[in-house]
């Protein structure tokens, strides 16, 4: 025991001596104070949550969100699956023990915007990534474990240039709108590589022209290994006024759709769409909106917002004269939403979308139509943490599906109906 005790005492010795050491070199330093561009300063400029990159006249904000979804699925009627064995919709299933009627998913998000002010304009640059586990698919038929990771947006604006992967500049969707967790939102909402440049004439009165990747447009459900590449982009032009009730704008794009080498005839056609947006702010409640986007598009398919569909849709298609021809329709969204109390908020939105093949194969013209309602109402436990529950009911038709009653019987033209209800909840923490 005293040979355990006169170890402690040496070792206690030294610790107290190597203390006393440090203490008087360090008395020795000179302590001086950091210059103050050495600290984080607040960049009030360019409001809440920027801050001066140190040594730089840069202003930075990082921020983010994480997601936390959970959500129950029901089918009823035909059960249409299309564009899933590339022949837009041959197949039918009932809801059976292969759909999943519940399924959970996370995501998480997190932001980087940059912006220096300099004597030419503005210089900002702005960066999204995302990743998700265990991603939900529309048609709860697919088990898509994993996870993923892709760039959410990632642009440098300057003066009226903007330049990267962006929102395209068809349509008003932006991260204000859209405020719904699963309902779809048949606008233009794709987020697309773009090089655009807007002219500001004062009064909030704004021109656009983009010049967009042709590829992010595509809808080719059908003809999926029957169309060329990519010859030129697409153009997209919008024309903006925005006051203090709100904002009104008209769009328009040009799309270019190509047979495959392999296809004959080998031709190149020609779509476009064309659309209106009309924003009214209701000040009577917080962050109130009613907002309607419509569009029509005649081979350029995507510009409907055709994607956030589950029947998806075509750009072209062959005929039964041989030849090929461009998918036709048009869509509508309104919603409207606020924050009815300082803790409760409330969105509601309708979509309808419609579109047309004539003479499509031999079984006549075929029609794709859909229309959705959506209400959620989101209540904010406390600052940055939110909890969304939200019910979405969809219908959707097929006039003339290709359907093979039985193994060797010839297909035959019929119509498709389905009813989907979704339903579940959100928990949300954004900073």
């Amino acid at each position: 025991m005293s040979y355990l005790m006169t170890i402690k005492s040496l070792l206690l010795g030294a610790a107290a001596s190597l203390t006393a050491l440090a203490a008087a070199q360090a008395a020795d330093l000179p302590m001086t104070k950091g210059e103050a561009v050495e600290y984080v300063k607040v960049c009030s400029a360019f409001g809440p949550g920027f801050f001066y990159i140190p040594g730089s006249d840069t202003c930075l904000k990082i921020a983010g969100e994480i997601r936390a979804d959970y959500r129950f699925y029901n089918q009823s009627g035909d059960g249409i699956k299309a564009n899933t064995k590339n022949d837009f919709g041959s197949d039918f299933y009932k809801q059976n023990r292969d759909i999943h009627s519940s399924a959970f998913n996370t995501e998480a998000r997190i932001s980087f915007d940059a912006r220096t002010q300099t004597e030419f304009g503005l210089l900002r640059s702005f960066f999204q990534i995302r990743g998700i586990s265990h991603p939900i698919n529309w048609d709860s038929t697919k088990d898509t474990s994993g996870n993923t990771f892709s760039i959410k947006y990632a642009y440098i604006q300057f003066g009226g240039l903007t330049a990267g992967y962006a929102h395209s500049f068809f349509g008003f969707y932006d991260l204000d709108f859209g405020n719904t967790v699963w309902g779809p939102y048949y606008a233009q909402s794709n987020v697309v590589n773009l090089l655009a440049y807007t002219a500001d004439f004062g009064s909030g009165f704004t021109a656009t022209l983009s010049i967009e990747d042709g590829r992010d447009h595509r809808q080719n459900a059908f003809a999926k290994n029957q169309q060329g590449g990519q010859q030129i982009p697409d153009v997209v032009g919008q024309i903006r006024l925005k006051q203090d009730w709100g904002s009104v704008a008209v769009q328009a794009a040009a799309h270019q759709y190509r047979t495959a080498e392999t296809i004959v005839p080998r031709e190149n056609k020609w779509g476009y769409a064309v659309g209106g947006t009309l924003l009214v702010n209701i000040p009577v409640i917080d962050k109130g909106h009613f907002v309607i986007e419509g569009q029509y598009a005649d081979g350029a398919l995507d510009y409907l917002g055709i994607g956030s569909s589950k029947l998806k849709g075509q750009n072209y298609f062959f005929n039964s004269n041989g030849g090929f021809d461009g998918g036709k329709g048009w869509s509508v969204t309104a919603e409207l939403g606020g924050n009815f109390a300082p803790q409760w908020g409330a969105n509601l939105v309708g979509a309808y979308i419609d579109t047309t093949y004539d003479k499509f194969s031999n079984l006549g013209d075929r029609k794709v139509k859909e229309y959705s309602l959506t209400g959620n109402v989101v209540y904010t436990i406390v600052k940055g943490l939110t909890v969304t529950g939200e019910v979405t009911y969809t219908h959707q038709t097929i006039d003339n599906l290709s359907y093979v009653p039985a193994a060797g019987v010839a297909a035959i033209a019929r119509d498709a109906k389905s009813d989907f209800w979704m339903g579940g909840v959100r928990i949300k923490r954004t900073f």
